[in-house]
C-alpha cells in the first residue's frame, strides 16, 4: 500500500497529465480554426497538430493511464470496489476510442492530405471530412474529462457488493504480463517500422536508361508495392501505382508521384502521416528504375 505522501505525489502527477492533456486537446482545436491557410501555411499548421496529437496527447493519456491503474492497485480504493472508480475506467475507455479510433485518424489523414497539397494548396473534399471531426471529437472528449473530475470529486454511487474478490498479487501479475507483452509487441513494431523509414532511397542514372515503361516492386508487412515507371528521352514522365495497401492513408502516400516527376529521383520527401508507405513506394521506383539499367 502507498503511504500517504506517496499517494499525494501520484495524485499531484495524474492532475499535472490531465492539465497537459487537456490542454492539448484545446491546443488542437484552437489550431485546427485558423482560417484562411493554404498551402505551406497549412501544412505548417497540420504538422503541429501531428506533433500535438503524438506527443502532448498519447504520452499524457498513457501517464493518466499508468498513474491511475498504480493509485488503484496500491490504495484501498480498487479497482472495481467502488462503482464511481468504474466509472472513470469507463471514461478513460470511451475516451480512449474517441481519441484512437475516431480523431487521430483524422488528424493522420489531415496532415497527409496537406503535406501531398502543399505545392497546389488545393483542399480536398476528403480533407473536410477528416477536419469536420475534430471540433465534436474534442468536445466530446473534453466533456469526458470533466465528468471524470467531477466524479473524483464527488465519488458518487457508493461501494459495489462483489461476490469474487483477487488478491493484489493476482492483478499485478495479470496487468504487468499484459503490459509486456505490450511492449515487446510495441517496439518489435516499432523498429520494424524506423528500418523501412530509414531505407536510403538510391537516384539511379537515368541517362543509362532507355525508353519504355518498367515495373518495380518492394515487400513490406506480407504486402507488395509496384510502380510504373514511364520513361522518356532519360526522362521519368510518368508514374502508376499497381499495387499498394487498399486504405486511404496508404494512398495518402501516392502524393509523392509529383514530387519524384519534379525532382526526376526517388528520394523525395515522404508525405507526413503515410511515412512508411512512401518510403515503400520509393524504393519500388528505384527498383524499377535500377532494374532498367541493368
Amino acid at each position: 500500500m502507498l503511504e500517504k505522501t506517496g499517494r499525494r505525489w501520484l495524485r499531484v502527477i495524474h492532475i499535472i497529465l490531465v492539465g497537459f492533456l487537456m490542454g492539448g486537446l484545446i491546443a488542437i482545436y484552437t489550431t485546427s480554426r485558423l482560417s484562411g491557410l493554404t498551402g505551406e501555411a497549412l501544412y505548417i499548421a497540420n504538422y503541429s497538430i501531428y506533433n500535438l496529437f503524438n506527443w502532448v496527447i498519447t504520452l499524457s493519456f498513457s501517464g493518466i493511464v499508468i498513474t491511475g491503474v498504480i493509485y488503484s492497485i496500491f490504495t484501498h480504493w480498487g479497482m472495481t470496489k467502488h462503482w464511481w472508480v468504474i466509472g472513470k475506467w469507463t471514461g478513460v475507455l470511451v475516451s480512449f476510442i474517441i481519441v484512437w479510433v475516431w480523431l487521430g485518424p483524422a488528424i493522420n489523414g489531415m496532415v497527409a492530405l496537406s503535406d501531398a497539397a502543399r505545392e497546389s494548396g488545393s483542399i480536398s473534399t476528403q480533407y473536410k471530412e477528416y477536419s469536420s471531426r475534430l471540433g465534436p471529437s474534442i468536445m466530446l472528449s473534453l466533456a469526458i474529462f470533466m465528468t471524470m473530475i467531477a466524479i473524483t470529486i464527488f465519488r458518487p454511487w457508493g461501494q459495489r457488493v462483489q461476490k469474487y474478490t483477487f488478491r493484489r498479487s493476482t492483478i499485478l501479475a495479470a496487468i504487468g504480463s499484459t503490459l509486456l507483452l505490450l511492449l515487446i509487441l510495441g517496439l518489435s513494431a516499432y523498429f520494424d517500422l524506423e528500418s523501412y523509414r530509414k531505407m536510403q532511397i538510391g537516384t539511379p542514372d537515368l541517362s543509362q536508361i532507355a525508353d519504355g515503361n518498367y515495373e518495380g516492386a518492394v515487400t513490406y508487412a506480407g504486402f507488395t508495392y509496384i510502380v510504373e515507371v514511364n520513361i522518356n528521352e532519360h526522362t521519368i514522365k510518368n508514374l502508376k501505382v499497381l499495387e499498394n495497401r487498399n486504405n486511404p492513408y496508404a494512398s495518402f502516400a501516392e502524393g509523392i508521384m509529383p514530387r519524384v516527376i519534379d525532382s526526376q529521383s526517388p528520394n523525395v520527401d515522404g508525405i507526413t502521416g503515410a511515412t512508411t508507405t512512401s518510403k515503400c513506394l520509393m524504393k519500388a521506383i528505384e527498383a524499377a528504375l535500377e532494374g532498367a539499367i541493368k
